[in-house]
């Protein structure tokens, strides 16, 4: 099986229903006052894993540029910036997640924790990181979106 394959299969059956509903829940945290009338793109941060950066997929089909596509074509002035790595956990977002606020993101979407149910990761283990993960996002007055999946 080709590296790309999966990623790419798991995209296209994903990306149109979850894209737009993705960018449904953006828009409305947009919506807040503090950020509609910014004059400079809002920064918004996704922190994730492989669904995040893409791997195995040309840097345009990422999830994080199709996103800013879309914003962006319903007018919203947004930067996204992809702070997501194949592989990672809910430990490994936690670790990192100093290094990823050093961009400064107004808004946050946290796309972690299949990783750890494919590794087989204690549940409490993973619910702790993303609650510390959350915390910390809470405590630098970002808007947050976790986006879990099934």
């Amino acid at each position: 099986m080709e590296r790309s394959f999966l990623p790419g299969l798991v995209w296209r059956a994903l990306r149109i229903p979850n894209l737009g509903i993705m960018a449904a829940f953006v828009s409305i945290l947009l919506a807040n006052p503090a950020f509609s009338a910014k004059q400079e793109p809002v920064r918004i941060l996704v922190l994730g894993d492989s669904l995040a950066s893409g791997w195995g997929l040309p840097a345009h089909q990422a999830f994080p540029t199709q996103l800013e596509a879309v914003l962006r074509a319903r007018g919203h002035k947004v930067r996204l910036i992809n702070a997501g790595v194949a592989g990672d956990t809910t430990a490994g977002g936690k670790a990192r997640l100093d290094w990823a606020l050093a961009e400064k993101p107004e808004i946050v979407i946290v796309e972690l924790g299949a990783n750890d149910s494919m590794r087989g990761v204690d549940p409490k283990s993973t619910r702790a990181n993303l609650d510390n993960i959350l915390t910390r996002l809470k405590s630098k007055g970002v808007g947050i979106l976790l986006a879990g999946m099934l």
